[in-house]
């Protein structure tokens, strides 16, 4: 049986929560937390998908627009932390934007994994905007039978 179970893609709040921004942003752009260039700021999270097989777990981040070098991946007793920092672009003088959606700043993401990971083992690959982390599963060590003097 699988230790990772499937998440619904959001709870019914945060479904609301997100139209209502859209449905304002349509109204009144950049109105929301405004920073001081006129434009919305956020805490903002990549995507991102938690799979296992027999062998291992498989974390894989989308990171659009952020350089292999601007990211740290750690791990410490089953918890993995993926963080980084997509740059600022530098803003020409003659553009104004009229809708602004992509992030930018810093993010951390940190999942605690059902079992143990042999932490000398971990791999993460960098290709096409995406960060592939393999954690592998430690061997599960059987309960030993201690012989009575």
């Amino acid at each position: 049986m699988k230790a990772i179970q499937k998440k619904s893609e959001l709870s019914p709040i945060e479904s609301i929560r997100r139209e209502m921004d859209r449905f304002f942003d349509d109204i009144v752009p950049f109105s929301r937390r405004e920073g001081g260039d006129g434009m919305r700021m956020e805490l903002w999270a990549p995507d991102t998908d938690v799979s296992e097989t027999d062998e291992e777990y498989i974390v894989s981040v989308d990171l659009p627009g952020i350089s292999k070098e601007d990211v740290e991946v750690s791990y410490k007793d089953n918890r993995l932390t993926i963080s980084g920092e997509r740059q600022h672009e530098e803003k020409e003088e003659k553009e104004d934007f009229l809708r602004k959606e992509r992030y930018h700043g810093s993010f951390t993401r940190s999942f605690t994994l059902p079992s143990a990971g042999k932490d000398d083992k971990i791999k993460a690959r960098f290709k096409d905007g995406v960060l592939k982390v393999t954690v592998p599963k430690a061997e599960v060590q059987k309960p030993k039978t201690v012989p009575i003097d």
